[in-house]
């Protein structure tokens, strides 16, 4: 059990207070918000640099770009406009852009993967592709059509209909599907569609990967855990010698120096606690994220907190608007996340079985609850209503 005492009073030398109260918020932070926080206590301290031999070259060209990309560019726009909920669900729903800008993981998934309800999915969606009108997040090229031609104010349905219905014969300059009459207009109408619409909402240009904090890797069963806070691993002390008798001076250097000693303490203590975290889900859900099972283990945020002796607001801040990249693809940490139910089973598992019961929709709640007790999962009539309601609402 890690002891964060010990670590910080012992092995760092740095006054426990002092050093919690510094490191709520770098706890919280994501690894955008991180790099950030360390660029600027680069710049406050001149004894402190980054040293830019140590970065990865995929890190220096990103650092390199003369503007962010687009999808930094959203991050950070709905970062700072939307709740810390809906900016958790936003950032999945980044996450799960194709570099085309289309969105690859189903609405439905969406909502069930976050927690979000269904209808603010939805609403999320929308302001996502009203963002400069540029339609991203939109489902496939179909939908992407339909949303520029109705922005632009020609869209007609039955037209795009036969348009989208017909195109491998349109391709072929094949009009045999339609009258003579009719095949005039629905050429114009191509001609319009050509002229007036693109077929992707992210070009090649503008293509960007949103880096998750962390990565959870197989091998051979064997997972191990990467922390993407590369900075952390590159700020350098560069101590600088005083006179002895110029004590002013001296008092303010010494000030440097234990700047970068708690930065660097506070830096090392979030990875070994965000790993140590980590590492545990990723040994509680083997099954899951190898596969082998559609459901999660019994694992929350208080079993975490008791195996690591931190705090459960610490791992809940640990744990914030952080995703990771798993062999499931990028999904929130807290989305590996179940409560026990009862006889230590997961609430995950007990929505596998509901789920699982054939034509459970139009099945009484307590004939679900008694197909459930001869599983040994006991639930209330009440209990099973509300993860029932939770699983239609994601179908």
């Amino acid at each position: 059990m890690i002891n964060l005492d010990t670590f910080v009073a012992n092995e760092l030398g740095i006054s426990l207070n002092n050093f919690i109260y510094n490191s709520i918020s770098v706890f919280k932070y994501d690894r955008r918000e991180l790099n950030d926080y360390i660029t600027n206590k680069c710049d406050e301290n001149p004894l402190v640099y980054i040293d830019e031999d140590k970065l990865p070259l995929s890190a220096i060209s990103s650092r390199s770009e003369d503007s962010p990309g687009i999808l930094s560019e959203l991050s950070t726009h709905f970062n700072c406009t939307l709740d810390d909920r809906r900016r958790e669900t936003m950032q999945f729903i980044l996450h799960s852009l194709s570099p085309s800008g289309f969105l690859e993981a189903h609405p439905k998934e969406v909502s069930s993967i976050s927690g979000a309800p269904p209808g603010e999915v939805d609403e999320l969606l929308e302001l996502l592709k009203a963002y400069e009108d540029k339609g991203i997040g939109c489902t496939d090229v179909y939908d992407f059509l339909a949303f520029q031609l109705k922005n632009q104010g020609i869209y007609d349905e039955k037209l795009f209909n036969v348009f989208m219905s017909n195109l491998d014969s349109i391709n072929r300059g094949n009009f045999d599907f339609l009258e003579n009459n009719a095949r005039h207009e629905l050429l114009a109408y191509v001609q319009l569609i050509t002229e007036c619409c693109i077929l992707s909402p992210i070009d090649g240009g503008e293509s960007e990967y949103l880096e998750p904090d962390a990565t959870i890797s197989m091998d051979r069963n064997t997972f191990s855990i990467s922390i993407n806070d590369y900075l952390s691993d590159c700020i350098t002390f560069e101590p600088f010698e005083v006179q002895p008798d110029d004590k002013d001076f001296k008092k303010k250097m010494e000030k440097y120096r234990q700047d970068y000693e708690e930065l660097a303490s506070i830096l090392n203590a979030r990875k070994m606690y965000l790993s140590s975290v980590l590492t545990i889900i990723a040994n509680t859900q083997k099954s899951f994220l190898m596969g082998e099972a559609d459901y999660l283990n019994p694992l929350d945020q208080n079993d975490l907190a008791k195996s690591t002796s931190l705090s459960p607001a610490t791992i809940s801040r640990l744990l914030a608007n952080k995703f990771i990249a798993t062999s499931k693809g990028t999904l929130p940490i807290k989305s590996l996340l179940s409560k026990k139910c009862c006889n230590g089973t997961s609430v995950s598992y007990a929505m596998h079985l509901i789920r699982n019961f054939s034509g459970f929709e139009k099945m009484s709640d307590s004939k679900i609850s008694r197909k459930l007790g001869e599983l040994g999962v006991n639930l209330s009539r009440r209990t099973v209503n509300k993860y029932k309601n939770e699983i239609l609402s994601q179908n």
